[in-house]
């Protein structure tokens, strides 16, 4: 189900907030027992998304500005 639009400014807070979350997760999955390497790759591919998301909206604003 797609996210109701908010502005620009909250949306790209949210993500750097999500990013954050995502790297202290990836940390947490690194340094603890059994790494769980799929788990792992999942999560930095999400937080890759995240961080491509995050620089289009860069763009976009430098663009509108």
């Amino acid at each position: 189900m797609p996210q109701p639009r908010v502005n620009g400014a909250q949306t790209l807070d949210e993500l750097r907030r999500q990013h954050r979350l995502l790297d202290a997760e990836i940390d947490h999955a690194e340094t603890g027992p059994g790494q769980a390497s799929p788990q792992i790759k999942e999560l930095k591919r999400r937080r890759l998304e995240l961080r491509d998301q995050i620089v289009r909206l860069e763009q976009d604003a430098t663009r509108q500005a």
